[in-house]
């Protein structure tokens, strides 16, 4: 498929087509055409919801701080259904989760701080 027409399907669907899928589609448009088709297979399955699917995706990019993902996401939840209050309640979520993940991660510096090997 051609680079324009790739990202008019992409402006149609979003509103937009963000700066890391513009620079994508100059770059590499196999890449990109593996990224749409991934974010299609996704979004296919029929237990979750599109506004689920839209809160866990703004979940995940909140996260993993990712700016441009938050956005798109919050606006694709917005699209989607979801009410300010749930899209909040998913960045409560999404940030307790990352809190979480920092103490995990930092947990074997813990252990080795309590084994006192610190002070030596």
């Amino acid at each position: 498929m051609e680079k324009e027409k790739v990202l008019e399907k992409i402006k149609a669907e979003m509103g937009e087509v963000p700066k890391p899928l513009e620079n994508l589609a100059s770059l590499d448009l196999c890449i990109l055409m593996g990224h749409i088709e991934a974010k299609k297979n996704a979004y296919s399955g029929e237990h979750l919801d599109k506004k689920t699917k839209a809160l866990i995706a703004l979940a995940v990019g909140i996260a993993l701080d990712s700016q441009p993902c938050i956005l798109n996401n919050v606006k694709a939840a917005k699209k989607s259904g979801a009410s300010t209050e749930e899209i909040m309640e998913a960045y409560s979520v999404a940030k307790f989760s990352k809190s979480a993940t920092s103490i995990s991660g930092f947990n074997h510096a813990m252990e080795w701080l309590l084994a006192d090997c610190g002070d030596k």
